[in-house]
């Protein structure tokens, strides 16, 4: 199997030696790193993208569950168009950050005043920065395997060792301020209990690494009521989730609405970029009208690139499109399509493992004495499934012409078709049938 990856990826091969010399680790992300190298794509439209050895993939990653509308959707590059000709970047306010956040306004109800800014990681930075400012505490509960970016207000507690920091360069003191759990409202009552100096909440909405481990049933509104018992402010990070569980999140879904929100990914059309939408009483310290506490703002926040005018346009065409729920709603069917498949492949072949995941996303977890369900099994079980496995199925299933999005998951788009789950599943089959054979996954 890795033979035939040399030799259908050559020209990568080639790229990623030239970018050992140039790029730090060879990459701009270390996710992007696979063994033996990367692949190199040039090419993207509609569920499929193409490497520069001309190979084509159905693609699960989806710009990192950024891109609901499949690759290059003509509404979003003719906004980018039209745009292009009127300036990349102006350094002023301008009107579409207004419409921008309007459509934002409009679908996500927490969403009373937006602050945008140039990423994921920045939107949860900030906001952890806006409820230390409001309520005058410190500490942050967060929860074990949720990602909220690289910062190091979120360093802490991303992977197991939970209560362990996973990276040099992090200050210490950022650790002493992140208070670690598993999700469950019982061990959060008892921090409250605990500790005084609580600022906030902050939880992946899906549950850790967007649904990898999904939360317990009520802990969304556990949380919620916990949070306003204790006067503390509750931080939703649906970068993933917002705009694909549902037009207006998973909160408008559920009802469970947060004191602020943070958002990225769909939010753009893909661009970079991210935002804070908030309740205005918490969002108001961001006004560089209003003093608070001696300052003003009473919260410090730049970013050359917050609201860029590309992004604006490209964000304004794609929540035009997903706010009406078609695109939600063609991506889940295909992910529910695809959910079923692997599983009724992973029981005809007697693999240890199950297939879960909610709206239009996929999870496949491997494991001895799973049978298709990952009920009972900790953040630690499925964020430490053994690298060989990992590696193998991403692997067999690249040089088949299908790419996942980050360990053994993927998520969908409205553009993938019933033509890409027959592929994906005959890929997938191949797959198991060849780590069987080769003794990489157990057996029922």
């Amino acid at each position: 199997m890795v033979d035939s990856y040399w030799r259908r990826c050559a020209q990568s091969s080639r790229q990623f030696e030239r970018a050992k010399k140039l790029l730090a680790g060879g990459v701009s992300h270390e996710s992007r790193y696979v063994s033996p190298f990367p692949i190199y794509a040039n090419w993207a439209n509609g569920s499929r993208k193409r490497d520069i050895d001309g190979n084509e993939y159905i693609d699960y990653s989806m710009g990192s569950a950024s891109l609901l509308l499949g690759h290059s959707h003509p509404s979003v590059v003719e906004a980018l168009k039209e745009q292009v000709t009127k300036g990349t970047f102006y350094a002023n306010c301008h009107p579409l950050e207004i419409e921008w956040a309007a459509r934002v306004q409009d679908l996500v109800p927490s969403a009373e005043r937006v602050r945008f800014v140039a990423s994921g990681t920045e939107a949860t930075m900030l906001a952890i920065r806006l409820a230390r400012a409001y309520t005058g505490k410190s500490k942050v509960i967060r929860f074990e395997g949720h990602y909220h970016g690289w910062h190091d207000y979120a360093a802490l507690g991303v992977k197991p060792p939970f209560h362990e920091l996973q990276s040099a360069g992090v200050l210490k003191t950022s650790a002493e301020e992140t208070l670690v759990r598993p999700a469950d409202i019982a061990q959060v009552e008892e921090t409250f209990h605990k500790e005084e100096d609580i600022a906030a909440i902050i939880c992946e909405v899906s549950g850790a690494s967007w649904g990898t481990v999904p939360l317990p049933e009520g802990f969304l509104p556990g949380i919620r009521a916990l949070a306003k018992k204790h006067k503390v402010v509750l931080i939703f990070d649906e970068i993933i989730t917002g705009f694909r569980w549902n037009p207006g999140g998973v909160q408008a879904m559920t009802g469970v609405i947060p004191d602020l929100t943070t958002l990225a990914k769909i939010l753009t059309g893909g661009l970079p970029g991210g935002a804070v939408a908030g309740c205005e009483k918490v969002m108001r310290l961001l006004d560089p009208q209003e003093q608070v506490g001696g300052f003003s703002p009473a919260v410090f926040h730049r970013g050359t690139f917050n609201g860029n005018p590309l992004a604006a346009a490209a964000g304004v065409a794609a929540l035009d499109e997903v706010r009406t729920g078609k695109p939600q709603r063609a991506a889940d069917s295909i992910a529910a399509k695809l959910r079923d498949g692997f599983q009724k492949i992973l029981k005809k072949h007697e693999v240890a493992g199950a297939v879960y995941g909610e709206s239009s996303t996929f999870h496949i977890f491997f494991g001895k004495g799973v049978r298709g369900s990952v009920e009972g099994l900790t953040p630690a079980d499925l964020k430490g499934m053994s690298k060989d496995k990992v590696g193998a199925l991403q692997s067999g299933l690249r040089t088949r012409g299908v790419d996942l999005m980050s360990y053994t998951g993927g998520v969908t788009s409205c553009a993938h078709t019933e033509e890409d789950v027959a592929l994906t599943l005959d890929a997938f089959e191949d797959t198991i049938r060849d780590l069987v054979e080769d003794g990489i996954l157990d057996l029922l």
